[in-house]
This record gives C-alpha cells, sequence and structure tokens, in this order.
C-alpha cells in the first residue's frame, strides 16, 4: 500500500474533489465550491512528498519526473480512479490529485448517450479543477470560472442552441422545463449519484441563444470556522425574533452563510425552520430542530405565496433566498414583527445601499412606515465582498452592523448616511468595511491591491491602512510595508 493512499482515502470519505500535498503546508483537501480544510496539522517536508511521488510514479515517466518535466497520469484506488499531477521544484515535489471517480462509472458512461456523458463529463470539470462554476452558451466554447476569474475549456467543442437544450434536459424537472419553455428563466439543483456535491442549474434564453450556468454546492454545510464568521455573527443564529440581512453581490457567499447559521441553529435548538430557496442546495444533518425547505425557483410571486404559507405554519426561523420584490421584504418585515426570526440574502454592494434600497422601493407615502418597521426590528446586516488568496481559492471580507438604539433612531429618522459613522470603534461587534479588508490583509490572507480593488471608497482604505501601521502605494503594484 503507497504511503498516498490515506490521504486518498480520507480525501473520498470527505468528498473533497481536488487534494494539495505542497512542500513546507498542511496536506489540504479542497471542497466542492472552493473551500479547504486541512487533513492535518503538520506541515510537509520536500523529502516526505518526493518518496511520496515516487512510490506511485509511472517507469516510463520517471526521466521526464528527474528532469523536472511536469507529471500527469492516473492513479486506481479501490475502484476509485484519481489524475496525478507531479511537479518538482528545489523544496520538494508538489503533488495535486484530482478524483474522477469510480472506475465503473466512467466505463457505463462509454456506453450510454454521447450527450448526457459529454455533460456529466463537462461538470465533472468543475470538480476536478477546483473550480466553482461552468458556463455554457450558444456556439461559444465552455468557461470555467476558478478563484473568480474565467478559464476558456477548449478541448471541449462549441455546441448549438439545440445541442445545449438536449444536452441538459434529462436533468431538467418538469415544471422547470415548462417555465424555460414559456420562455422565462429558471432554477434547480440536480444531486447526482456519483458526484460528491449537489449542482444548482440555471437555465436563461441571452440574445445569440440558450445559455446553462452550473454551480457547485458542498454536500455539507460549510462550518463557521472555514468561513471565517465572527462570534458575534455566529450568535445571529440564536436570536429569537428580528430580521437579520445577508448582503453582496451574487455569487459572493450570503447563501453559504446563510446555511451555517441555520446549521447552528438546527445543532443548538429544538424549533422548527422554514426555507424557502430559488433552488435548495445544502442538505443539513438530522439535529435538534424540524427543517422544510421549499424550492420556488425565482418567480416572485411564487416567493410571495411561499412565504405566506410559511407564515401560515408558525416557524422559529424563516429563512428566504432572497429577497427581490417590495411584497417579498414587506413580508419579511411583518413576519419579524409577529416574532419570528428572519434571515434572508439581498443582493446589495454596500450597508447605505441595502438600506436605501430596501426603503426606496417603496412608495414615497409609506417610506416613514417602512423605516420605523426596519429600525423596530432590524438586527443585523452582514455584507460579503469576496477576494481572492494569493494561492488560490477565496475567502469573504465580512462587515457587520448590529442594530444599536442610536442606529435605530438613525433608520427611522431617514438619516441612513450617518450609519455608517454610528459603527465606528467596533463595539458591540460593528466591523465596517474597510476594517475587514484591513484584518485580512494583516493575516496575510489577502493581497493589499486585491483589497484596494475590492473596497467601497479607495481614500478611506488607504486612510485605514495608514491607521493600521500599514503604508500602501497601489501604484507600487500593492507594495506594502509595516510601519515600526
Amino acid at each position: 500500500m503507497a504511503k498516498i493512499d490515506k490521504f486518498l482515502t480520507t480525501m473520498v470519505s470527505r468528498g473533497a474533489p481536488l487534494l494539495r500535498l505542497d512542500p513546507g503546508d498542511r496536506p489540504m483537501l479542497e471542497l466542492p465550491g472552493g473551500h479547504r480544510t486541512a487533513i492535518t496539522e503538520q506541515d510537509l517536508l520536500g523529502t516526505v512528498l518526493d518518496g511520496l511521488a515516487k512510490e506511485i510514479l509511472p517507469p516510463e515517466q520517471e526521466t521526464s519526473y528527474l528532469r523536472g518535466d511536469k507529471i500527469q497520469f492516473d492513479y486506481l484506488l479501490e475502484g476509485e480512479r484519481f489524475q496525478v499531477l507531479l511537479a518538482r521544484s528545489n523544496l520538494g515535489t508538489r503533488i495535486v490529485v484530482g478524483r474522477i471517480g469510480k472506475t465503473a462509472t466512467g466505463t457505463a458512461q462509454s456506453g450510454g448517450s454521447p450527450k448526457v456523458a459529454k455533460l456529466e463529463v463537462m461538470v465533472q470539470r468543475i470538480l476536478t479543477s477546483g473550480a466553482s462554476d461552468l458556463y455554457l452558451n450558444t456556439d461559444e466554447f465552455p468557461l470555467l470560472r476558478k478563484d473568480g476569474k474565467l478559464e476558456v475549456q477548449t478541448d471541449f467543442q462549441p455546441l448549438s442552441g439545440r445541442d445545449l437544450e438536449d444536452l441538459i434536459k434529462p436533468w431538467v424537472p418538469a415544471k422547470n422545463m415548462e417555465a424555460y419553455v414559456a420562455g422565462f428563466d429558471t432554477e434547480f439543483s440536480h444531486a447526482e449519484p456519483t458526484f460528491p456535491c449537489r449542482i444548482r442549474v440555471s437555465i436563461f434564453h441571452d440574445s445569440t441563444g440558450p445559455s446553462i450556468a452550473f454551480r457547485v454546492v458542498p454536500k455539507e454545510v460549510p462550518s463557521a470556522e472555514t468561513l471565517g464568521l465572527s462570534e458575534a455573527v455566529r450568535r445571529l443564529a440564536s436570536l429569537n425574533k428580528g430580521l437579520v440581512l445577508l448582503t453582496g453581490p451574487m455569487g459572493s457567499g450570503k447563501t453559504t452563510t446563510l446555511a451555517c447559521l441555520l446549521e447552528i441553529a438546527n445543532r443548538a435548538r429544538k424549533d422548527f425552520i422554514i426555507g424557502i430557496h430559488d433552488a435548495v442546495e445544502f442538505e443539513f444533518t438530522e439535529a435538534g430542530c424540524l427543517m422544510r425547505q421549499r424550492e420556488v425557483g425565482r418567480d416572485p410571486q411564487r416567493q410571495g405565496q411561499a412565504i405566506r404559507a410559511a407564515l401560515h405554519q408558525a416557524p422559529n426561523i424563516l429563512a428566504i433566498d432572497e429577497l427581490r420584490q417590495p411584497e417579498s421584504f414587506e413580508l419579511a418585515l411583518q413576519a419579524a414583527h409577529a416574532g419570528h426570526l428572519v434571515i434572508a440574502t439581498l443582493q446589495t454592494s454596500t450597508l447605505l445601499d441595502t438600506l436605501t434600497c430596501l426603503v426606496d422601493s417603496f412608495p414615497t407615502e409609506r417610506q416613514q412606515w417602512i423605516r420605523t418597521r426596519l429600525a423596530g426590528c432590524l438586527k443585523a446586516v452582514v455584507g460579503h465582498t469576496l477576494l481572492r488568496r494569493p494561492a488560490g481559492s477565496r475567502v469573504a471580507a465580512l462587515e457587520t452592523l448590529f442594530t444599536t438604539p442610536p442606529i435605530a433612531e438613525l433608520i427611522r429618522e431617514d438619516k441612513l448616511a450617518q450609519v455608517p459613522s454610528a459603527m465606528k470603534g467596533g463595539r458591540y461587534g460593528q466591523v465596517a468595511h474597510n476594517d475587514a479588508l484591513v484584518s485580512l490583509i494583516q493575516r496575510g490572507t489577502v493581497e493589499p491591491m486585491e483589497a484596494y480593488l475590492m473596497c467601497q471608497e479607495r481614500d478611506t482604505f488607504i486612510a485605514a491602512c495608514k491607521k493600521a501601521g500599514l503604508t500602501f502605494d497601489p501604484r507600487r503594484e500593492g507594495a506594502i510595508t509595516t510601519d515600526i
């Protein structure tokens, strides 16, 4: 038995599509969706990795390996097939292993429908590459999104609109196909038995024809530690009533944070939780709470109906992914005022945008009433900004607003622009956007230029860096020093 086999066994048991063994670093599993977790806390020595590599290196590739070429080959273990990449360096051998799947699956696919097999191969590419998304557009090469960057997959041929529809048809539920044929966008989740994750699928029409977007969703809800949630944010799962908003652009991690808070509540409480989702993504463990999840797609009318129906069932926690229209927001406010805990996501980019968007979506004559309601039930706003790590994968900077009596009064009196100033000082768990970015830089999690490009106000960001003892000059490509 090769020594690397124990790592591969752990990889399969955890449902991880990718294993990274780097000299001087801990062995890391990359879980579906790009989340990373260490197998052990011990750093790997280069000499140890050299030994692991030589044990499984095919004899015919030994000369190329010793010459320093990158080596790629398949490796079989107990019916599982892996793709191994070896790259030598002065520090030792870097080993990257991608899990392809059970060998029997590959045999079965080769005799089935070529279009279905091709779809499964395309989606498998997301898992083995550590990407988060796959985009299929009419008459274009497939695109992968990895660490926020798009990569063209030229080894797959572009497909016509008809081919794309035939390709995805076996996965599409009947109600979603009806919506698509009627000209609407539609979204659903798919659980393939051979995949260690769920796949969220969006089908829509653009100017050239049909388009399909796939996103990897881990079967297991990532832990609060993995997501970097502060203790103050974790405590939101213990609230008995009120409104919690998780905000940020599309794909910034809002739904993952929502799932994490629900899992915390599920493990710590004995209550009734109802989730209303565009597409059901995460699977929750059987713990203390009774959980019900409804998939309503992106239809605003169905979302409103689902919220009303949920309120008749008197849940302790109502999760809504995501608020899109005034009717849904007003229903969420009513539920929060009625004594339910409502946790919802919202696509806004800044804290001020969140508050003004909610109020301004209503007619002028109703805005004061909405502000009063919002001031009375809003408990917290957690803003998400996704940034690239230097070594790959991404991390969220979390801006956190917790409503205090002074902040509630500012909302009630239509002084929303003063709310960010009222957060200063960091009391009650308040974390401004710049402070969240600076903290990631200080920990070495992100490069300063990456944070600079993603900040909301560049002048105040540079000032925040200086206040923290970081001298940052964006003209020098992110050079940063620490003042002593």
